[in-house]
This record gives structure tokens, sequence and C-alpha cells, in this order.
């Protein structure tokens, strides 16, 4: 069997590790709580909006959701118990996930002893990407979606290794961890689902290979009624995504990247995050085992899967984004701990991993945290209110700016900019006014200028002038002195006399 020819390894990473993790794990919440609103926060806000009855809000709005309505009912939940503000929202909902991420990485750990380090690089290396500090940073699904199938494999794992069949008495907490995991990496996200999907057929198979005919059972049972959940939720919601999706495009969120640059940043960004790991291949070469080998296999095998699955699709219809295809980054971190878990006992190397993961999650958070998404804005406009009282302040989606404008898919989000803006602008002192194409309002700038403030505008967008208002939907501009701002995630036209 494959388990049998493993050699005697070291069983965790010790003080270094924990104490990474910990700075890991620090870093991730405190990013949460800085990190500015984003489009996708508000959509969940919108979702959960706690105003509107149980009924109301599933047939009204998680029906429009592009993610299956998992999540939206644990936002609303916590909507209900008055958690509103965003950034405490974010990460009171997603610090459960990475706890029983973390417990069940020492479950596994524990049950296998002579894998305990492969789940503690593999845990550091995944809550480390670029990926999750994504993930970690946004009010929605993501962060579950990436620890589910983060449990998932871990899962595989243990069912390429362990010696013997499922017995509740050594396997029932695993159990009770992984498989309801292993429904949630599909079910949460669409993306996910995919490839949830296709590591849960391979494990499956490995299962049915190696004669686990107990753990065959439940693995199939749990994807049974996880294919059955998602094609239900599908079927759902496909009338409402009929009468708002006439563009498939989503313009305002994708950009101009092309599915090669999100896979390959997927891939390679979370290589170059910590190539130590990937090190262990070569230092640690003579101990590969055929356990190693077949784990190694089993994985690059559901990763090739997906991504010629996903390519397929995309081919179809441009649906592709970091968000929905970042389980990527999980399956090459567990090729990475794989190869990591050579070099276990090798101190100076597992030290550098260690602190290297602790800094490129710093680094990270960093980069994705320091722009404030629409906050940028938001601070700009109220500091020219302040120093101009008075300031008339109009609003508008990005949405305007493309010649989506008019589509239903482009009046499916009008409700969320309009909440994003006004709670926003609440906030910082001030109350923009939404702007109508089919309805233009007349604007002068006197003594204090006209800002108009347009999120979600691409930075690779060219913006005319000339076409922006009309585009927008204001008038009385054409003589004044145009100035256009740009911010992380759109930009703040002022107009002055």
């Amino acid at each position: 069997m494959m388990g049998d020819d493993i050699g005697e390894r070291p069983r965790g990473l010790g003080i270094a590790a924990a104490l990474a993790l910990a700075i890991v794990v620090t870093a991730l919440a405190t990013a949460t709580l800085l990190e500015g609103p984003s489009l996708d926060d508000y959509w969940t806000v919108y979702l959960a909006d706690p105003a509107r009855s149980l009924d109301a809000l599933i047939n009204e709005r998680w029906i429009q959701d592009i993610r299956p309505p998992l999540f939206d009912g644990w936002a609303t939940l916590l909507s209900r118990i008055g958690l509103t503000s965003i950034p405490i929202a974010r990460l009171v909902s997603n610090l459960p996930a990475i706890v029983l991420l973390v417990y069940a990485a020492r479950c596994f750990g524990r049950r296998l002893p002579e894998h305990g380090s492969f789940h503690t690089i593999f845990l550091l290396l995944m809550l480390s990407t670029p990926a999750t500090a994504q993930a970690f940073g946004v009010y929605r699904g993501d962060f579950w979606q990436l620890a589910s199938f983060a449990i998932q494999v871990m899962l595989t794992r243990h069912i390429m290794y362990v010696q013997k069949d499922y017995r509740s008495r050594d396997d029932g907490l695993l159990a009770l961890l992984a498989l309801p995991a292993t429904f949630f990496a599909i079910t949460l996200d669409y993306g996910g689902a995919l490839f949830g999907g296709v590591l849960a057929m391979v494990t499956i198979l490995a299962a049915i290979a190696r004669g686990l005919k107990r753990w065959t059972r439940w693995l199939a049972i749990v994807t049974m009624a996880a294919v059955a959940t998602v094609i239900y939720t599908i079927s759902w919601q496909n009338s409402a995504w009929i009468g708002s999706f006439d563009l498939y495009q989503n313009w305002i969120e994708m950009g101009n990247g092309s599915t090669f640059s999100v896979v390959f940043a997927l891939l390679f960004g979370t290589i170059l995050h910590n190539p130590i790991a990937v090190a262990g291949a070569w230092l640690g070469r003579q101990r590969w085992t055929r356990g190693d080998t077949g784990f190694a296999v089993l994985i690059a095998a559901a990763l090739a899967a997906s991504l010629m699955a996903v390519t397929q699709i995309d081919a179809q219809r441009r649906l592709v984004t970091s968000s929905n295809t970042a389980d990527i980054a999980v399956l090459v971190v567990a090729l990475m701990a794989t190869a990591g878990t050579m070099i276990a006992d090798r101190r100076l190397w597992m030290n550098a991993l260690t602190a290297i993961a602790a800094l490129s999650t710093i680094v990270a958070v960093t980069a994705h945290s320091l722009g404030g998404a629409w906050q940028t804005a938001a601070k700009q406009i109220a500091r020219i209110a302040l120093e101009c009282p008075g300031t008339p302040v109009y609003a508008a989606s990005g949405w305007r700016l493309d010649d989506g404008s008019k589509s239903r898919a482009a009046r499916r989000e009008e409700p969320v900019f309009t909440l994003g803006y006004k709670r926003l602008g609440t906030t910082h002192g001030f109350n923009p006014v939404i702007l109508h194409p089919d309805k233009p309002l007349a604007a002068t700038p006197g003594r204090c200028p006209v800002l108009i403030w347009i999120e979600q505008v691409p930075p690779m967008k060219r913006i005319k002038t000339e076409k922006l208002f009309q585009q927008v939907g204001i008038t009385g501009l054409d003589r004044a002195k145009i100035s256009l701002t740009r911010t992380k995630s759109g930009l703040i036209v002022r107009a002055d006399r």
C-alpha cells in the first residue's frame, strides 16, 4: 500500500512554525479590519439586508447572486445579530473558518504523526499565499471556500497514506471535519465546485484503488449531495440570471486581463511567495517515497484536469477571475508542501521557510489593503468638502463608462452601487447624489467645485471627458475646468469654474 514505505520524518516544526502561524493570522486579521470596503463587500451587505424579511431576501436578492446562496445565509445571520460594520463582519465571518482549518491540520497531523510536518507546512504556505490575503480581506465566501478546499486536500493526503479503512474510533473526528469541508468546497462557489468536484473524484478513485471501501462510500455520498445541491441552486437562480445577464463579461471587475494571465499569476505567484519549500524537491530528493510520488501525481492530475475544464468553459464565456479560480493556489501549495516535507528536519531551511511565510503574508496584505478600495476616494472627497463646505458630490457606477451601461447586467448592480456610495458618504460626512443617464441633472461649479465619484473603473480604461458627462447623466459642465484623479478602484472628476 502507498503508505507502507514512508520513512521517519519530523512530526512538527516546533516553536518557529507556531510563531510564524501567529504572525500570519494576526496580519490577516489586521488587514481585514483596515481594508476599505469594495463592491464585493457591498454586494454581501445588499444580500444580507437586515431591514428585509428572510423570504424577500431569498426570493428577490439571493436568487440574483452569481454564487450559491450558502454564504448569503451566514452573512444574513450575522447582520441579524447586529454585525453591520463591514470590517468587523469580515473578521467575524472568517474567524470560524480559520479556526476550523488550523484545528483540522492539527487533527490530521495527530492521526498520522509521521505526516505532521506536511500539514504544518501546508497550513503555513496556504495561509500566506497572496490568494488567501485577497480572499480573507473581502466580505464574501471566498476564504470559507479556500479553507474548505484546503481541508479537502488534507483528506486526500490521508486517503493516500492511511493503512486502515475508516473506523469511527480513529477517524470519526476527521470525517466530521473533512466531509462537510468537501461539501462546502463544492457548494460555496461555482468556480470552486469545479475544483472541489475534480479533487473529490480523484480522491474517490484513490480510495477505491487502495481498498478503502468505507471512505469511498462516505466520499461518494457527500460528493453526490454536493453536486445535487449545485445543480439545484443553478436551476433556481437561472431564471434571475436570464433576466439580468445580457452581458456575460463584467468588465468593471475583470478588466482586460486574460485567462492565461490570471492562471499564470495563481500558479507562479504562489510558487514565488515561498520558494524555500520548492527547494525541498531537490535537496530532499533521496527521501521521496512511492507515497509522496503518488500524492504529487494525484494533486497534479487534479490541477491539470481543473485547468483544462476552466479554459474550455472560459473559451465559451469569459468567466475566469482570480477569485473563482483561487483553488489553483491551494493545489500548488499542496505540491510545494510535499516537497518542503523532504527537508523538514533541516532547521535552517525550515526557519527560513517559516520566516518567509510570515514576511510574505505581511507583504501580501500590505499590497492588498493599503489602497483602501472605495474608501480612498471617499477620504479625498471628504477633505475637499471640509475645505469648501457645500461642495456638491455626485456619484455613478463604473458601468456608465462602457458600452454596456444600458444593459440589464448594469441595472442589476445599480442598487449595490447606490448602497455603497450612500453608506460610505455618510461615514465620511457627505451625501452623494446618485446620477442616472435617463434622468440627467444640471450642475454648475461656483465657489466650490463639483465632484463626480465613479467606482469600479479599471486603471487601463481611457476616459474621454467630452463623453463622460453624457455617460453619467450630468449637464452644465461644458465650460468648467475638468481634472481627473485616479484612485485604487475608480476615479474622481472635479469640475471648477
